[in-house]
């Protein structure tokens, strides 16, 4: 019994304590932040003393972008117990003054009087301006009297205008006089205000209130981390080549931009590659049909629309046409295969789901949503060079940087800046999220490679076989090296294929170009010495019923 007595007295004492015990203010500060590409996560550190039993710690200097759910907080001691944290945008403390000091009721009396002297003032001021107004008005009403001679209006004009300044010069004492009220007011108010009501207006704006227990009274250290939105970052590549003999010189750098309300003074870096909010639910695989109609069906469903009314006959067998053309073009998605034309101390760390890159210089980032380039490592890329062209799309050869074993570089997906023999070619994208066991690179254009086409009107033409057709399409595709130097270029045309049995399409000539049945390309490597010229004859037929209409040939 005596021991449940004991336990009851405790719990009271602590009770008493803690409804006694004033809040305990302190600011936290960021010491690192890990930046993903969507948020950041801010690590702070705070210290301060508390007493024996249960403590308010007002903790200032948080972002209000914080995301309240992410908020995890350490303490360096065993003995200390967290009972409640908080965030809040809005925080007031519940300490109240001691109203029978005799000093402060001396003060509140003087509020009061000051106050009276205020509500004087301004009754003083309004009644002021109400007779200037009334003296303008009865200026306009006499001046404009037909009785008026000259003797009156001097009179009145002489009136006027002593009585103007008079009023004028009594409302701008009036206000200098308010002014000096209602400075005063505020120093006396001020003045009342206890110390844990003035650190709780400067604490006003995002803080954490937390309940800590303690058996002993001590110093204490917390280490507070939460997630905060408005900051980004992104990478960028830099990208040198002196010439084409010599390996790239790759500087990665980030884009860092935050606007949480904090400053970050001197804080240690890290950037992850990934974001801090993923979607964390695997997906569920359900059975995938496809569902394919036949002509008669097709003719069947053609006839039932038409016959629902003749007004819309035209609309509605447009808008089967638009559905068989939406199928087919979703058919067709995906079968076209482009061309991608496409220092600070420094750690990488690569887990199963990200990378990280941590910068041990410290840096500070203003809470200014404006750009901070940082630089973060400078590596050496051994590359083959190779110019590139498809003529069929545009006459411009591009040089081209291909990478062999890339995923060694642990380089990410992101645009980088060319600068070729010290001159800014332009922008591109690297793109490692790729299949292929190597990467290509576009460092520009080289406008002293010329490319044409040139139709060979003799080798072309139409004939007609009895119930079909043949078009025969014959051109030339001449390069010409203006460089001092020899150069290695891959040509890369293509000819037409046929979706339709009826339709027929033979290569006739291809200048020893490798050849792809199943794409379509047609592919040279070539070597070409200073102000060498190539000619590479293509040619091919196409064979279809005379009665067809072939479209994009």
């Amino acid at each position: 019994m005596k021991r449940y007595s004991l336990f009851a007295f405790l719990f009271l004492l602590s009770a008493n304590l803690f409804f006694a015990q004033k809040p305990i203010y302190t600011k936290a500060k960021v010491t690192a932040v890990k930046v993903y590409r969507n948020s950041a996560e801010l690590q702070n550190t705070v210290s301060f003393s508390i007493p024996s039993g249960i403590s308010e710690i007002v903790i200032g200097n948080i972002s209000e972008e914080i995301n309240e759910k992410t908020i995890q907080i350490g303490v360096n001691s065993k003995n200390i117990s967290i009972l409640s944290s908080q965030f809040t945008s809005d925080y007031s403390t519940d300490f109240k003054m001691d109203t029978t000091n005799p000093q402060i009721k001396k003060v509140n009396d003087s509020i009061k009087i000051v106050e009276n002297l205020i509500s004087k003032n301004r009754i003083e001021l309004d009644a002021n301006k109400k007779a200037v107004e009334l003296l303008d008005k009865n200026q306009t009403v006499l001046v404009g009297s037909n009785s008026s001679n000259v003797a009156q209006l001097t009179q009145l004009t002489e009136f006027y205008t002593n009585k103007r300044i008079e009023l004028e010069n009594k409302l701008v004492s009036l206000k200098t006089k308010g002014d000096d009220l209602s400075k005063k007011l505020s120093r006396l108010k001020s003045s009342l205000k206890t110390k844990e009501q003035k650190e709780a207006e400067e604490f006003a704006d995002g803080v954490i209130v937390l309940k800590l227990m303690s058996p002993t009274a001590g110093n204490i250290k917390l280490n507070i981390n939460y997630l905060t939105d408005n900051v980004s970052w992104k990478p960028y590549y830099e990208i040198k080549a002196e010439k084409i003999s010599a390996p790239l010189d790759v500087t990665f750098k980030a884009i860092v931009k935050q606007n949480t309300g904090l400053d970050w003074k001197g804080v240690k870096l890290t950037l992850i590659n990934g974001n801090s909010s993923r979607n964390n639910y695997a997906p569920t695989v359900s059975p995938w049909f496809i569902y394919a109609r036949s002509p008669r069906e097709r003719e069947i469903q053609r006839e039932e629309i038409a016959s629902k009314s003749a007004a819309i006959r035209i609309r509605g067998m447009g808008s089967v046409h638009a559905e068989e053309d939406d199928v087919q073009s979703k058919e067709l998605e995906g079968r076209a295969e482009g061309v991608v034309v496409g220092y600070a101390g420094f750690n990488v760390n690569a887990n199963e789901l990200n990378t990280s890159y941590d910068i041990d210089i410290p840096y500070d980032i203003l809470s200014n949503n404006e750009d901070h380039l940082i630089s973060l490592y400078q590596q050496k890329i051994p590359a083959d060079y190779q110019y590139f062209t498809a003529p069929n799309y545009n006459r411009e050869a591009y040089l081209l940087a291909k990478i062999k074993d890339f995923n060694k570089y642990n380089l990410v997906s992101a645009p980088a800046s060319i600068i070729f023999e010290n001159m800014y070619i332009g922008e591109t994208r690297i793109s490692p999220d790729q299949t292929n066991n190597e990467m290509n690179i576009t460092l520009g254009n080289d406008p002293k490679i010329s490319i044409r086409r040139e139709e060979v009107q003799d080798k072309s033409g139409d004939k007609f076989l009895s119930s079909y057709r043949e078009k025969v399409i014959t051109y030339d595709l001449v390069i010409k090296n203006n460089k001092k130097e020899q150069i290695s270029i891959e040509v890369k045309d293509r000819f037409p294929l046929s979706n339709n049995e009826a339709v027929k399409i033979e290569v006739l000539d291809k200048s020893g170009a490798a050849k792809d049945d199943e794409k379509g390309f047609l592919t040279w490597n070539i070597k070409l010495s200073p102000s060498e010229t190539k000619k590479l004859r293509v040619s091919y037929k196409v064979r279809y019923p005379k009665d067809y209409t072939i479209n994009g040939l």
